[in-house]
């Protein structure tokens, strides 16, 4: 049973180590900090609802009814034979691709639904007496949402990290783009998920050392007329700042909106550690340029706040790793830099572990920084060591 305003994060995360490790699960007052435009008004929404549906359905658990507002869940994984939650269509000379879709109603973040089932995907694919094919996923919903992380957040910073830490390479496709700003606009994006081998497991992984940086990386999605506004000013910004580091645009795009603006800056560190930050504009309209100078400021800053910490990641993957963490096989290690505690939603994953999962969670701190005001703290844990698609055969 999870209480103490659960929130959103803590509810995908709890929900899939509960559809792992088949501990049954119970979250009360779901979001229910949360303020509305009219008070408070927490429970589901659409994207929480996605989550625990799909793991639901895939895990062959019972829920509790899922209903926007609901602030009460209730899962029950079962202990049977596992259903295969993917359909089989036939390839001409090779073997039957595995394929699945979900849709997340209206703009909904598909990022967050990522979170929540990546891991089962990871860890529940083809038995050892089969075909190792991954999984082609389609997805439908936002990507680039506000209070989410973005695709491009996701492409750039979280599958690359995750295919250093030894998980199987993941290949995204932007087929379209979902915008909370604007109109609404679902979009849709295709994935190639490859499974961990059938009776493995992912080692511990430790991340310190971040080294110093050798590149930035950046993306804007604005509108066709605000293009040159955005290249200029980030190349003027960059050579004031940054001037002996290179600075790569690698992605520019027309957002195709006069209200969708989006920049999102990643530095490349020599130890091969990406952090990032972004920005989807949420403000009123001002002309082109003063947006640019806006966003560009303050994603900048934003970012050398991250940098400033010396940490291996930024505060947004640190609580995304957690999960791996737990699974993992021996004690991982994730040096966030100066956070103490580090950030809420890290702080709430790690307890999630604990609860769910029994895992400890042990500082590991520094010696030649005890003296320090804030000193960095690592958290180390020892992960359940789960082992991929165990069992023979399907229900």
């Amino acid at each position: 049973m999870l209480t103490n305003c659960s929130g959103g994060q803590l509810l995908r995360t709890a929900t899939v180590i509960s559809a792992l490790l088949e501990q049954p699960l119970k979250v009360h007052d779901v979001r229910g900090n949360r303020e509305g435009k009219k008070g408070v008004k927490g429970g589901l929404r659409a994207q929480h609802i996605a989550c625990i549906s799909t793991l639901a359905d895939w895990s062959s658990a019972t829920t509790s009814p899922l209903k926007t507002d609901s602030t009460t869940v209730i899962f029950r994984p079962s202990t049977s034979t596992p259903k295969k939650y993917w359909t089989d269509r036939p390839i001409p000379n090779s073997s039957p691709r595995r394929t699945a879709s979900i849709a997340v109603n209206g703009v909904g973040s598909t990022m967050l639904l990522l979170q929540a089932i990546l891991p089962y995907i990871l860890y529940n694919g083809p038995k050892a007496s089969e075909d190792p094919t991954p999984l082609h996923l389609t997805v439908t919903g936002g990507t680039h949402v506000s209070k989410a992380p973005t695709l491009d957040y996701f492409t750039q910073i979280f599958v690359p990290t995750l295919t250093s830490l030894g998980y199987p390479a993941i290949t995204v496709t932007e087929k379209s783009r979902g915008w909370s700003t604007g109109p609404a606009t679902p979009g849709e994006i295709e994935l190639v998920i490859p499974s961990i081998p059938a009776g493995t497991s992912i080692p511990a992984f430790t991340m310190q050392d971040r080294g110093e940086v050798t590149s930035y990386d950046v993306t804007f999605i604005v509108p066709a007329d605000a293009q040159r506004s955005f290249r200029t000013t980030l190349e003027n910004w960059f050579a004031d700042r940054a001037p002996e580091i290179d600075m790569n645009i690698v992605k520019e795009a027309d957002s195709g909106h006069p209200s969708r603006f989006y920049l999102f800056i990643v530095v490349n560190t020599g130890n091969g550690y990406r952090l990032g930050r972004d920005w989807l504009w949420d403000r009123k309209k001002k002309d082109a340029p003063a947006i640019a100078a806006d966003m560009v400021r303050k994603v900048w800053g934003w970012l050398q706040e991250e940098l400033d910490k010396e940490g291996c990641v930024d505060s947004y993957l640190q609580d995304q790793l957690v999960v791996y963490q737990v699974l993992a096989d021996g004690e991982s290690v994730v040096d966030a830099g100066a956070w103490g505690e580090g950030s809420l939603h890290a702080q709430t994953v790690r307890w999630v572990g604990s609860e769910i999962a029994d895992v400890k969670w042990k500082p590991v701190e520094d010696e030649e920084e005890e003296a320090q005001e804030e000193a960095r703290v690592r958290y180390k844990c020892k992960g359940v060591g789960l082992v991929s698609s165990t069992g023979e055969g399907w229900e």
